[in-house]
């Protein structure tokens, strides 16, 4: 049996950042719960600040490399143009309908993505439980999003064969 090909470096390269990011999120939010990360969030203080810090950049971090698989692998599948004026809930979406994950784990994402755009765009109140909760969403979601996407691209004939 012959060998699938090769992942697209773009995506290689995010899967392979991806599980430092995931740990960093995971020790982040085992160590403040939600009340203190509001709390922090809200502080005037820069250290107390910096504890909301350790919790959003990897958030954001990895809501980005989700979203921007999903371009990636729809790219690679030929289901979208390089370099479309597409943004990343229809991404999501034309993932979810190309069964590169269910429905149900497209829409629980889009919740991630909406939550990291009003935090990156700061929007006011943008750190707040929403947040939180994203957080703790994407850190759920994560592990199923890599398996349903590791199934998909197989499916399209990339990775080791029986992988």
């Amino acid at each position: 049996m012959s060998a699938g090909r090769p992942l697209p470096r773009e995506i290689a390269t995010r899967l392979a950042d991806l599980r430092r990011h995931y740990e960093a999120l995971q020790h982040a939010l085992d160590g403040v719960d939600a009340a203190a990360f509001a709390a922090a969030a809200r502080a005037r203080d820069p250290g107390e600040l910096g504890r909301a810090y350790v919790i959003e950049r990897p958030f954001e971090l990895l809501a980005n490399y989700v979203v921007e698989l999903a371009r990636e692998g729809l790219e690679a599948a030929g289901l979208l143009e390089r370099g479309a004026a597409v943004g990343g809930a229809e991404c999501l979406r034309a993932l979810a309908e190309h069964r590169g994950v269910s429905a149900a784990r497209a829409g629980r994402l889009l919740i991630v993505h909406r939550a990291r755009n009003d935090l990156q765009h700061e929007y006011p109140g943008a750190r707040s439980q929403a947040t939180w909760e994203a957080a703790r969403l994407l850190a759920d979601e994560l592990p199923g999003f890599l398996r349903d996407y590791a199934r998909w691209l197989r499916s399209l004939g990339f990775g080791p064969p029986g992988a």
